[in-house]
C-alpha cells in the first residue's frame, strides 16, 4: 500500500505571520510533522508545531476524541506555553481550581497541621496568583478537552482509529513513517512517537528499551460525581468542600502507601467531581507485577478495601473506607506504575522518529511533573525545528535531545524522592509539621520557561554537536547538581539497604 505523505504538498512561501484565534502563527516552515498519540504531549506538540509554522497531523488509536482518567498536576513550566493561546487560557482559568485548599493527614485520619489555602502556597509576585501557582491540579478529561478545542479552532486534523504497529525511516528520502495494523502507511519529515510507555517506536529508537519494567508500585484510581460521595455523612465530614464551597485536595500518608483525594468544583462552583487515588507497594514488589496499563481495567471496591486492610498499613480511618464504598462499581481503575531507565537518546538513527512524553521518559506520579515534562518536550522540539529549518531537521532533533536529557532524568529522580517522603517518613515524628511529608516542588523545575530556554540555548547546543565543538552544559537543572546515570535497580538496592536518595544542590 502506498504511503500517505502529506509533506509533499506543503507550501514553503514566507511572508508575514498569520493569526488564528488571536494566536500569532509563524510563517510556514515547510516542515511536516506526524504525531502518533493524542495524549497531553501529542496534542500540545501539535499546537506548538502549528504555532511555529510546521504542518501537523495526528494519528490516534481510539475511534473518537476521548480522554479517561481522573486528575493530574501541571507545573507553571508546563502552563507558560498556554499564554500564547488567549481562548485556551480563558478555558484553563474556568476549569482550574479557584480558592482551593490543601490538607495533609495521617492514614489514621489525624491532621498533620492545619489546611492551607492554595493561594498561600504561591510565591510572592505581581499578577493573578492562579497564574503563578507552582503546581496546578487539573482534571484530565477537562484538560484534554481544552486542548482538543484549540485543535478544532486551528483546523488541525486528527485521524482516529489508527493503531500504529511499526515505525520506520528512509534516510535517502529524508522521511519518517508509520504503518498501522491494517497496512496503511503515513509519512512526514519527522514523526513524533507520543503513544506512551509501550510505543512501538522503541524498536527503531537508539538507546530505547523495548520492554518496560515493573516498578513494584501500583495505583487504584477513580473519579465519580461529587454529589454521590457526599451522600455519606462521614465522607462529607472528611472529604467535603472546604466550608461547603471551596475545592479541597488531601494527602493521606501511611507506611509504604498514600492516598490523594480531591473534592472539585470549577470556577462557577459547578461540575462537582470526586477524584481519588491510592498508591501502594505491591506485596511481592516488582516481581510478578502486572504490566498492563488500561483505563478500562477495573477492580471491585471489595478488592480495594481488602488491599487497604493488609499490612503494612492496616488501620485506615473509617472515613477512607466509607469514601471507597461510595465509588460506583466498575469505576476503580487498577493502574500499575511501570518504568524504563533514563536514556539520553530518544530518536532514531536518522533522526526522523522522535519520542516525546511517556514514550521518551516515564515519571512516577509523585514527581508531579509528568504532564509538564511532556509539554516541555512539545515546546522544545517545535522551537528547535523553527530554529533549524527544513534542511537541518537532524540537527534540530539531536539538539532537542541534548537540551532535554539531563533535565528529564533529574526530574524522574524527584518521583522517588517524593515517594520516600510520602511513604517512608516516620509519622510518629512528624507532629504538625507537614513540611516533612509534603512533596518537593523545586523552583528549578517550575520556574523554567522551556520556549525561552530552547531559543537561548539552541545555537550553543547545536554547535556542540559538530566535530570539535565546545561542550555544552545545561543550566535547566538545580544549582550545584551534577547529573549522573542511575537506574531503577540502583534505587531498589538503596531502598533494600535502608538508604535514602541524597540530593545535591538547590532543590528548594
Amino acid at each position: 500500500m502506498a504511503a500517505d505523505n502529506f509533506a509533499q504538498n506543503i507550501k514553503t512561501n514566507g511572508g508575514a505571520a498569520a493569526s488564528a484565534d488571536d494566536v500569532k502563527i509563524a510563517p510556514p516552515s515547510g516542515i511536516s510533522v506526524l504525531i502518533v498519540g493524542a495524549g497531553v504531549g501529542g496534542l500540545m506538540a501539535a499546537l506548538e508545531c502549528h504555532r511555529k509554522g510546521h504542518q501537523v497531523r495526528i494519528l490516534e488509536r481510539s475511534h473518537n476524541a476521548s480522554a479517561g482518567g481522573d486528575m493530574f498536576t501541571i507545573g507553571l513550566n508546563g502552563r507558560m506555553a498556554i499564554n500564547h493561546y488567549p481562548t485556551m487560557k480563558r478555558e484553563l482559568d474556568h476549569i482550574s481550581i479557584h480558592d482551593g485548599w490543601m490538607r495533609h493527614r495521617k492514614f489514621t485520619g489525624d491532621n498533620i497541621g492545619e489546611p492551607v489555602p492554595m493561594s498561600k502556597m504561591v510565591p510572592a509576585g505581581a499578577g493573578d496568583p492562579i497564574d503563578r501557582q507552582p503546581m496546578m491540579i487539573q482534571l484530565r478529561p477537562l484538560f484534554h478537552a481544552m486542548l482538543y478545542h484549540q485543535l478544532e479552532r486551528f483546523g488541525i486534523e486528527v485521524v482516529y482509529g489508527k493503531k500504529v504497529v511499526r515505525y520506520y525511516e528512509d534516510a535517502s528520502r529524508g522521511i519518517g513513517g508509520v504503518e498501522t495494523d491494517n497496512g496503511e502507511k503515513f509519512e512526514a519529515d519527522l514523526v513524533f512517537a507520543g503513544d506512551g510507555l509501550n510505543s512501538k517506536s522503541h524498536s527503531i529508537v537508539m538507546g530505547g528499551q523495548g520492554k518496560t519494567q515493573p516498578s513494584g508500585r501500583s495505583i487504584f484510581r477513580a473519579a465519580w460525581p461529587l454529589e454521590i460521595a457526599m451522600k455519606d455523612p462521614l465522607v462529607k465530614e472528611y472529604f467535603g468542600l472546604k466550608d461547603g464551597k471551596d475545592p479541597q485536595m488531601q494527602a493521606w500518608m501511611g507506611p509504604n502507601t498514600h492516598s490523594m483525594a480531591l473534592s472539585y468544583v470549577d470556577k462557577a462552583r459547578d461540575n462537582g467531581l470526586m477524584c481519588w487515588g491510592y498508591t501502594y507497594t505491591e506485596p511481592a514488589g516488582s516481581k510478578g507485577q502486572d504490566t498492563t496499563q488500561d483505563w478500562s481495567r477495573t477492580v471491585s471496591t471489595s478488592e480495594v478495601l481488602e488491599m487497604m486492610n493488609k499490612a503494612p498499613a492496616p488501620g485506615w480511618n473509617d472515613a477512607m473506607h466509607a469514601l471507597v464504598r461510595t465509588i460506583p462499581e466498575n469505576s476503580i481503575v487498577y493502574w500499575p506504575l511501570l518504568w524504563r531507565d533514563p536514556t539520553p537518546c530518544v530518536h532514531s538513527a536518522g533522526c526522523r522518529v522522535l519520542q516525546i512524553g511517556d514514550a521518551a521518559h516515564t515519571l512516577l506520579p509523585n514527581s508531579g511533573f509528568g504532564a509538564s515534562m511532556a509539554i516541555e518536550d512539545a515546546v522544545t522540539i517545535a522551537t528547535c525545528l523553527q530554529k533549524a529549518g527544513k534542511d537541518n531537521i537532524e540537527t534540530a532533533v539531536k539538539t532537542h535531545a541534548l537540551l532535554r536529557a539531563d533535565r528529564v532524568s533529574t526530574t524522574q529522580l524527584l518521583g522517588f524522592v517524593n515517594s520516600e517522603r510520602f511513604q517512608k517518613t516516620d509519622l510518629n515524628k512528624v507532629g504538625n509539621d507537614k513540611s516533612k511529608v509534603a512533596a518537593k516542588v523545586p523552583k528549578w523545575i517550575y520556574q523554567l520557561d522551556p520556549e525561552k530556554y530552547a531559543e537561548e540555548k539552541y545555537e550553543a547546543a547545536a554547535a556542540s554537536l559538530e566535530e570539535g565543538g565546545k561542550p555544552f552544559v545545561n543550566t535547566n537543572l538545580p544549582d550545584g547538581f551534577t547529573p549522573r546515570p542511575w537506574t531503577l535497580e540502583g534505587i531498589e538496592m538503596m531502598e533494600a539497604e535502608g538508604k535514602s536518595i541524597e540530593l545535591e544542590g538547590d532543590w528548594s
